[in-house]
């Protein structure tokens, strides 16, 4: 007799079958693995500019996804080493003077991003359902945090199953505008797992 899923019982789970019965051959298995799918995108550094990405779901088995990041790379900035850097303590002007002049370019292109920043709206579409997942573009702040690491990570309000197949398209809308966004990238992570062999056909 078949027996279904009990209540309680994820979807992976597998009735232990006794080994050496002929139901042990051909039982199926169904593997859960941690897996985060990737959206990149290059900025311009034109406010208003749209960017997009779609994410492929595989063939291997449904996706799921229980939270959602992202990250910032800063373009290269052409910063020389004669510009006054900004100090909130003159204390460190004696510190800024003994760096080799490639140490102080980075320090001064550390604390540009740092003080910038990065700002954008974003809005995430499954297109297998058609579904969209908010009713307009949410400000980065407000819906995944700051690139900092200040709440770089939203849990879901309820973790999203995406099918085999399935397509997660994801725009992006630029808000920051300066030389330190144009040919930067830009990384939306969709966390989450994978269960193999669920949701695929037979």
């Amino acid at each position: 007799m078949r027996a279904g899923l009990q209540l309680g019982q994820e979807p992976g789970y597998q009735r232990p079958i006794a080994e050496g019965s002929p139901a042990s051959a051909v039982a199926p298995t169904t593997k859960e693995i941690p897996y985060d799918y990737v959206a990149k995108f290059q900025l311009q550094g034109n406010f208003g500019n749209r960017l997009q990405d779609v994410i492929n779901i595989s063939t291997e088995g449904v996706f799921v996804a229980v939270s959602i990041g992202y990250s910032f790379i800063p373009a290269k900035l052409d910063i020389q080493a004669s510009a006054p850097i900004p100090l909130v303590a003159e204390g460190l002007n004696g510190l800024i003077a003994q760096l080799t002049e490639a140490d102080q370019r980075l320090l001064s292109q550390a604390l540009f991003v740092k003080a910038c920043g990065i700002d954008f709206k974003y809005s995430i579409v499954d297109s297998g359902s058609g579904r969209e997942l908010q009713n307009q573009p949410i400000h980065n702040i407000a819906g995944l945090g700051e690139a900092s690491g200040e709440r770089p990570f939203r849990p879901l309000a309820k973790p999203m199953m995406f099918m085999p197949r399935s397509t997660i398209r994801i725009e992006i809308q630029e808000v920051s505008v300066g030389s330190i966004y144009k040919g930067a990238e830009l990384y939306l992570v969709l966390h989450g797992y994978k269960i193999l062999g669920y949701g695929t056909a037979p």
